[in-house]
């Protein structure tokens, strides 16, 4: 949503200057650029150390397009490194310290100063939507679900949001609400999760990881009916996801139809996106449907799996 494409943009538009005349000889940071946009990052690296060498006063943006070539290049010590160079050059500059929180959020998700960098810069930023989305995100992965609904609800009013990034933030709007008390938040979040799915419907590549968060907050709602059609939707589009397979198993499983349970939850097994967690639920049932229908062998074939993947916290014996 808010990659290297984004910064690019507005760095171009910083480095054109007010004239834009054509004749206006390169500066350092039009030439990194140039470079960047060719995928060439080791020459942009080249490019602005040697500029801001030569005038550590040069501009933000020369520090921030170099830490952002250094998260390209796979070296984010040296990215860090950049940006905190920058801001003791320039102090509580927001892109700087926006930039600085996102890199730190990435590494370490309950970083304090992450969060500090990025509350304030989404203060000095107000018509940043990135800012507001990132400092969402760290608020919601730290419990302060509050925050992030705030967040989220002025970025999405922000004008120039493409669907990309509205489908992300609706999603995490409503996951936030998902977490507020009882009316308020399952209210807030279907209407969020409603808004992220109708823009989902027409993305492409459809996002199913974004749609299964819709199931999950309809399952904890009992909704299963309204579950299952975004469900559906999601194996219409993506048919190898894993979790919503499972899902669908678990639909049959309730419904007291085991043989088309063990058919999808088999499916799922196969599928992408399933983790450790989804792996042993799918054999669970496996077990316990296989039981259901009479068939003792496969069941205890899936017993025996069981046994021998137990809970992470659950000791092998």
């Amino acid at each position: 949503m808010f990659r290297l494409r984004g910064a690019l943009t507005f760095l171009i538009g910083c480095s054109v200057g007010v004239t834009g005349l054509a004749l206006q000889a390169p500066t350092p940071l039009t030439v990194a650029v140039a470079h960047v946009q060719a995928g060439q990052y080791q020459e942009a690296v080249t490019t602005l150390e040697a500029a801001i060498r030569a005038d550590p006063k040069g501009g933000e943006n020369l520090y921030l397009l170099l830490s952002q070539c250094y998260a390209q290049l796979a070296d984010p010590a040296k990215a860090t490194a950049t940006l905190r160079a920058g801001l003791r050059v320039y102090p509580a500059a927001p892109i700087l310290e926006r930039a600085l929180g996102q890199l730190l959020f990435r590494v370490t998700y309950d970083s304090s100063e992450a969060g500090a960098l990025l509350a304030r810069a989404a203060k000095m930023l107000p018509r940043d939507p990135e800012a507001r989305h990132y400092y969402a995100q760290w608020a919601y992965l730290n419990g302060q679900d509050r925050i992030c609904v705030e967040q989220e609800r002025v970025a999405l009013a922000l004008p120039g949001l493409n669907d990309l990034a509205a489908l992300q933030m609706h999603t995490l709007l409503g996951m936030c609400y998902s977490r507020l008390p009882e009316v308020e938040g399952a209210q807030g979040a279907r209407r969020a999760f409603q808004r992220a799915n109708e823009i989902n419907g027409r993305q492409t590549p459809y996002d199913p990881v974004a749609a299964f968060q819709y199931v999950q907050f309809l399952a904890r709602y009992g909704d299963d009916a309204a579950a299952q059609v975004i469900v559906d939707q999601i194996l219409q589009r993506v048919p190898r996801f894993g979790p919503a397979r499972l899902e669908k198993a678990k639909h049959y499983d309730r419904a007291g139809e085991p043989a088309r349970a063990i058919a999808e939850a088999t499916l799922a097994l196969s599928s992408q996106g399933i983790d450790v967690n989804s792996e042993r639920a799918a054999h669970l049932l496996l077990a316990r449907c296989h039981s259901l229908l009479g068939n003792a062998e496969e069941a205890a074939k899936e017993q025996q799996w069981i046994e021998a993947h137990p809970n992470p916290e659950t000791p092998r014996k």
